[in-house]
């Protein structure tokens, strides 16, 4: 049976330095005007922060919004990284994002994607302001995005990560945002995010449930499950059900470290497989193993 070796991040060469690594589990949504929000936000555990200035901020107070990016993230560098959802109208796209570069946000988050040009409109933007670390998530939220998945996950060597907006997929289709109606289109950014080595990012669902904690658990498991990363957040009450999800537990280190072992000593003894804890073990049950030890920072 042959490994396939699926980096987490794997870019094309460049020519200025390339994006921070991007493997977030959490990214909490915050309001850019709410400055209540914003004074707790980089408290709160998440391992990303999002400032929007999209569906969180009224028409009339978008350029509110921008105004407040400067000192938001300002108070907010160092403590982790911080990214701004701009919108996707085209005007307020390009002055949401010489607001976002000038305020020193680590990326971009452009909502509303459907074809390589939506991000290759920015990152020419984020190009002529001049700042190479600067990295760009693309959500697909509707069905023209997800046609053009392949395309859009290879439109900028800026692009870090692609994610699923649930949501307002679910309105394009017509039916409530549940698991069996998007199941499909969420594992198909997956699969188009790990096949040009971006960071996957979504729920199967609805991300409006922090009410019903247990719920939201679940459907952040089932997003593990189709091979999501992380996920978005819109209340820290929901940050640890994230992390639960998708990270991973002392007992599946531990089920990891055996399985690597054992097939490496089985390798040694000049044999393609080994046997754990009643499980066949092969190269690509190995390599799995080996990547869940990677992700979090062990060596294997």
């Amino acid at each position: 049976m042959r490994c396939e070796v699926l980096p987490t991040l794997c870019l094309p060469p460049l020519r200025y330095p390339s994006p921070m690594p991007f493997h977030p589990r959490s990214l909490l949504y915050v309001p850019a005007t709410s400055a209540r929000m914003l004074a707790s936000a980089g408290r709160r555990g998440a391992d990303a922060l999002v400032l929007d200035l999209e569906d969180a901020i009224a028409p009339a107070q978008k350029a509110q919004a921008r105004a407040m990016l400067q000192p938001a993230i300002a108070s907010l560098r160092g403590q982790c990284l911080v990214l701004v959802r701009i919108n996707a109208d085209r005007a307020l796209a390009q002055a949401d994002t010489e607001a976002a570069l000038q305020a020193g946000c680590d990326g971009l988050v452009i909502p509303k994607v459907e074809s390589a040009a939506d991000v290759q409109r920015i990152a020419a933007l984020v190009d002529i302001h001049g700042s190479p670390p600067v990295l760009l998530q693309a959500i697909v939220e509707t069905p023209t995005g997800l046609m053009r998945l392949q395309d859009i996950a290879q439109a900028s060597p800026r692009l870090v990560s692609l994610a699923f907006g649930g949501e307002d997929f679910a309105t394009a289709l017509g039916v409530a945002p549940t698991p069996q109606a998007l199941a499909m289109p969420a594992q198909a950014v997956v699969i188009a995010a790990v096949s040009a080595g971006l960071h996957p990012v979504g729920l199967a669902g609805s991300i409006g449930g922090y009410a019903d904690l247990a719920q939201f658990g679940e459907l952040a498991r089932i997003s593990r499950a189709l091979g999501m990363q992380g996920a978005a957040c819109i209340h820290p009450a929901q940050l640890a059900a994230v992390h639960a999800a998708f990270g991973a537990s002392q007992e599946d280190l531990r089920q990891a470290r055996d399985t690597v072992l054992a097939y490496e000593q089985a390798l040694a003894q000049g044999q393609g497989a080994a046997a754990v804890d009643g499980r066949m073990v092969d190269a690509p049950i190995a390599e799995r193993a080996r990547q869940l030890l990677r992700s979090t920072g062990e060596a294997a």
